[in-house]
């Protein structure tokens, strides 16, 4: 940090490197996302609709359903509900 204890650009970049490498301690399963699943993943722990989370994103709500499939079927759940028990810690 710089001496103003404001954070610059590689500051932020470290502190996520960090809180990534925290969070794959935690939950080992999460490396085998892609980008945009991540993306999705951090999406899905608010209480958005999938049609919320792709306007959002961008992204057609096909291609959310798409990868919200694929994220459960990686973190081995079946369902929203039991998505966010995993996950209420985070």
């Amino acid at each position: 940090m710089d001496e103003n204890n404001n954070l610059n650009f590689f500051d932020y970049c470290n502190l996520a490197k960090q809180e990534y490498r925290h969070l794959i301690e935690k939950h080992p399963e999460l490396s085998e996302l892609s980008p945009r699943e991540m993306e999705v993943f951090e999406k899905l722990l608010s209480d958005k609709t999938l049609s919320e989370i792709a306007e959002e994103l961008f992204i057609t709500y096909s291609s959310v359903h798409f990868h919200c499939k694929n994220i459960y079927k990686k973190i081995n759940v079946s369902s929203r509900k039991q998505f966010l028990i995993k996950y209420k810690d985070l």
